[in-house]
């Protein structure tokens, strides 16, 4: 990259262009599989809650977006689904209810893809790299005490789990860009190399 691009909201906005491009059951493959993939974190925000907050919708959210992404059925519609997933409020402070949103919002944007009206909005893919980079900048506080946060979005380009996980994405999208709809075999294959998107460490 160039010192005149934005760091990484500029990848942001490149993997949302690649997604712009794709049709609804390549748009749905993404945000499913991301979706999946950060399914653990929320899973552990219900452990430490000890029972008192739940997501239910989670799963039947994302099997549903699996489904149409896979071509095992049409587009429909999810609205009342929608509305149930996004109206739970996640517990706690950052970054654990910022984990649990970027979830839900991922299953939200794959349910939009899958809907027969209307898409997501394709810049909605930064919520699957959301938890990593949260993990990071907590990690770089100091640095960006001092340097900035212009100069820690740059920085953050050459951290190796940043750079597997946004190489994931481009992936991803350029895989889905050449097919109509993914096997269901390689979907689930897709989720589990999408483990990239989960930060190794969380406090």
């Amino acid at each position: 990259m160039s010192e005149f691009t934005l760091g990484l909201r500029s990848e942001f906005q490149v993997l949302a262009q690649g997604i712009d491009s794709l049709g609804a059951r390549g748009t749905a493959a993404i945000f499913g599989v991301c979706g999946k993939a950060l399914t653990p974190l929320v899973r552990q925000v219900e452990q430490r809650s000890g029972g008192d907050w739940e997501f239910p919708d989670l799963g039947p959210a994302l099997d549903q977006v699996e489904t149409f992404a896979t071509g095992l059925a049409g587009a429909g519609d999810h609205t009342r689904l929608r509305e149930r997933l996004m109206a739970v409020a996640a517990p706690g402070e950052h970054p654990w209810s910022t984990f649990v949103q970027d979830a839900l919002i991922c299953a939200d944007a794959g349910l939009a893809a899958a809907s027969a009206v209307g898409r997501p909005k394709s810049i909605w893919v930064q919520y699957a790299l959301e938890p990593l980079a949260a993990v990071l900048e907590n990690r770089d506080r100091d640095i960006i005490r001092m340097r900035g946060s212009r100069y820690w979005e740059h920085e953050v380009l050459s951290d190796p789990s940043m750079i597997a996980a946004l190489d994931f994405l481009r992936g991803m999208i350029a895989e889905m860009s050449g097919i109509d709809s993914v096997d269901k075999r390689r979907f689930s294959q897709l989720v589990r190399e999408a483990t990239v998107l989960l930060p190794a460490e969380i406090d």
